[in-house]
This record gives C-alpha cells, structure tokens and sequence, in this order.
C-alpha cells in the first residue's frame, strides 16, 4: 500500500515531527560548524583564535544571508507552485534561483577578499588580532560558494520532500569537519588555518552532492532550464527578506558584541562573548530547523487551499515551539557549567566572564522562539512585508538599541541583559501580529473556543472545509 506524501495528510503530531526532525538535526550539526571550530581554536591555539573567528564571523553571516533570502523566499514560492500543480514552474524557478544565489554570493566573495583587512578593522580588530584574521577568513571566504550550495540545498531538500538525505548529508559533513580539525590543527599545526580549511570542506560534503540529486530527472522537483523571470525573482528576493534582514542583524550585533566587549573586558570579553553566541547558536538552530522544516508544509496548504490543514498544522507548530523554550532555558541553566568549560579550558578569567554571561543571556531562549517562528511563518505564507518587520524590529531596533544603551546603564551586565530583554518586547509584537492575522490566512479559524459564560465568551462553530 502506497504511503500518502506529507503534503496530501492531515498534520498529526508526530506526522509534523518526524517531517521537521531531519531539518532541525540539519540545523543544529550546521550550528556545530562553528562551535567546533571555537572549541578546537581555544584549547589548541589560545582565546585570540577564538576573538578572531567571531569578528570574521560577520561577514560569513552576511553570505548567509544572502543566500537564506534566495532559500526560504524562493522555497515558498516554489511549494505554493507544486500546491497548485505548477510543477514545471516550480522546477525552472528552482533552477533559477541556484544559479543567481551562488552568482551573487562569488562576487560578494571577491569584493570581500578585496577590503578584507579595512573590514576587520570595522569590526573590531587591533594589531594583535588583525593576523588571525586575515589568515582564517582568507580560507573561509574563498569556499563561500560551497556555503552558497549548503543553504540552499537545505531548503531545497525539504520541500522536494528528502529531508532525510539534507540531514545525512549535514551529519556526514559534521563529523568530517570534526575529523579534519583534530588532523589540521593538533595534528599537523595549521593553527587557525586548519579550523578554516576544515569548514569549507565540509560544507563541500553538505553542498556537492545535492547538485546531482537534482539533475535527475525522476525527482518531483529538479532542475529545469530556467526562465528569466524577475519579477518572481524579485518577490522571492523580498519574500525571504525577513532572514536576511535577520541574518544582516546577526553580522551588526555580533560587532556591537565585540566592541562593547573590547571597550569593557578586553580581548577575554571578546572571547567569552564568542562562547556564549556559539551557544545561542545551537540552541536557536532548533527553532530555525523546526520552522525551516514546518514552512514548506504552510506555503503548500495555503497555496491548495487547505485551510484546515493549516489550523491543525499551526496549534502542532506553536505548542513545540513553547515547549522546546522552555526545554532550552532550563537545558542551559543546568548544564551551563559543562557548556562554558568546553570553550573556557583552564583560563580561569575567560571562564567566569563567559558562565556569568550565560546565566543572564539564556533567559532569551524563553520567548526567542516565537519570533523566530513569526517570521518564518509569514514567509511561507508570502508575506514578506510582516515577516521583514518581525525580523527588523527583534535584530536591528531592539537588539541593537539595547547593546549601544545598556552597557552605558550597567557595563558588561549591560551587555549580557541586552538579548533577554530585547526577546521580550520581540515576542510580544510577533505573537500580536501572528494571533490578528489568523483568520485571513485560516490558520485560526477553525480553532474552537468554548462558551464559559453567556455574557464573556462567544460560541464559534467549527467551519468545515
């Protein structure tokens, strides 16, 4: 008996999780990326490895988002079109979309390359700083194209239904990675090097193979030759707008991260700030993976109409993303210790400085989630104007603002609450603005309500589609 595709099923919990799961896993070994790295650099070179690859790490950021704009923008485009039985135009777009993205991302390489040590000097780097620099974003910058494959393909391959082969291949290119940074770096002393060559082979492993996957004719969704169509481009362009809005934001706090920290702790802040964004970054993967995952599923039932199906979806999609908050927070209070000791090694100083810091900075994973999820959720559902101001107001006005006045107020302790705090009023916007938009998109409306009084509460019949 053939098993229904995910798209044709109403979402059941365990149906959504076992989907999403391989995205999530994704994520989190794409996360692991650089957080092995920052664990290998610190306990085999010193804290000025690690200080040196958070202040490249805005510029990486800024190829990703380069490139998760073309992704989800261009992913949800792609399955509303399969929704709709559009099949050929969702393979030539597919098409279409992979060869601007790595285009765009080889000249944004090249431009980098270029001005490399002005940049890092704009983000923070002194005279003892700038040689890591220059030497581990040399290498990093150059395989910025196989970065480009990795990103997409991560997409790609969820809403060609195969997230499961995206998951391998990340676990595969993640354990690679941890294999080629013990040889190139304690083993055959490439220093900060090595960390960088390991990176960009691995995402070689995690980018390649999706290529010939998608040449093959036999796959629903698979290369076409493309059509010129800007306009659609560019409403993919401003649909995935929102995460590298995001994503731009990240590049612009992580250097507020660092000169703040450079002002008040030195080049010890610098890399204890490193330690504690490394672990944001895996625990906020989870998120990003379950939305990531859960998106091709919204954008095609609202492109075939299945308005039920989105209500069942959503209730299944917001009740993992509180729960796994909580989960988070409480994961990164007990076991902060452990965590910080993995990048702190036996610099007693960069220890304190970082566990302290991840104290007061984890209370963001508990309302991290629901703008992430907001924006991602409107995204899908091509609405790229609600999901820019999401991600815009959370980064760039709350973020930001917060790091440039709260270390003013309260100093490194300024620096820490800057996020939780930010969170807060981030979460509060986004879920206004995903529970009033509800019932245009019908992912509320056929919630039920139930009649307590006569006099509070109004009786909602349950529309049947």
């Amino acid at each position: 008996m053939k098993t229904l595709s995910i798209y044709q099923q109403t979402p059941r919990l365990m149906s959504v999780l076992r989907f999403t799961f391989p995205t999530v896993i994704m994520m989190v070994f794409a996360s692991m990326y650089g957080i092995i790295d920052g664990i290998f650099l610190s306990n085999f070179i010193g804290s000025k490895a690690l200080s040196a690859n958070n202040i490249v790490y805005p510029l990486i950021t800024v190829m990703m988002a380069v490139n998760l704009m073309f992704a989800t923008g261009s992913n949800a485009i792609i399955a509303k079109k399969m929704g709709e039985g559009k099949q050929r135009e969702a393979n030539r777009f597919l098409s279409l979309v992979v060869l601007t993205a790595v285009g765009v991302t080889a000249l944004l390489s090249v431009i980098m390359l270029c001005f490399d040590t002005k940049l890092y000097a704009m983000l923070g780097a002194d005279a003892e700083l700038m040689p890591y620099c220059v030497a581990y974003g040399t290498v990093i910058i150059a395989g910025s194209v196989f970065f480009s494959l990795q990103i997409l393909f991560q997409n790609f391959l969820v809403t060609a239904e195969k997230p499961g082969v995206g998951m391998g291949l990340t676990i595969a290119a993640g354990f690679v990675h941890i294999g080629l940074d013990l040889v190139f770096i304690p083993g055959l002393g490439m220093g900060i090097e090595g960390a960088a060559l390991a990176s960009v082979i691995s995402m070689m492993v995690a980018g390649i193979p999706p290529l010939f996957m998608f040449a093959r004719k036999s796959q629903t969704l698979h290369f076409e030759k493309p059509a010129l169509n800007l306009r659609t481009l560019g409403f993919a362009m401003a649909n995935g707008s929102s995460e590298m809005v995001t994503n731009l934001a990240t590049a612009v706090t992580t250097m507020l991260f660092n000169l703040q920290m450079m002002h008040l702790a030195g080049e010890k802040g610098v890399a204890a700030i490193s330690a504690v964004l490394y672990v944001e970054s895996l625990f906020i993967s989870v998120f990003l993976g379950f939305s990531s995952g859960a998106a091709p599923l919204f954008s095609y039932y609202y492109g075939a109409g299945k308005k039920k199906r989105l209500s069942a979806l959503f209730k299944i999609s917001f009740g993992f993303i509180l729960i796994s908050s909580a989960a988070m927070f409480a994961s990164a209070q007990i076991l902060s210790g452990h965590i910080i000791q993995a990048f702190a090694g036996s610099d007693e100083v960069l220890q304190e400085l970082a566990l302290h810091g991840l104290k007061i900075f984890s209370f963001s994973y508990l309302l991290g989630g629901i703008s992430v999820f907001g924006s991602s959720l409107f995204t899908a559902l091509n609405n790229g104007l609600i999901s820019a101001l999401i991600s815009l107001v959370r980064t760039l006005l709350l973020r930001c603002g917060a790091l440039i006045l709260f270390p003013v107020l309260w100093g490194i302790d300024g620096v820490w609450l800057a996020v939780p705090v930010a969170e807060v009023f981030a979460a509060l916007l986004a879920g206004s603005l995903i529970f009033v938009l509800g019932k245009k998109y019908g992912y509320i409306k056929f919630l039920k309500i139930r009649e307590k009084t006569s006099n509070n509460f109004l009786k909602i019949r349950e529309e049947r589609v």
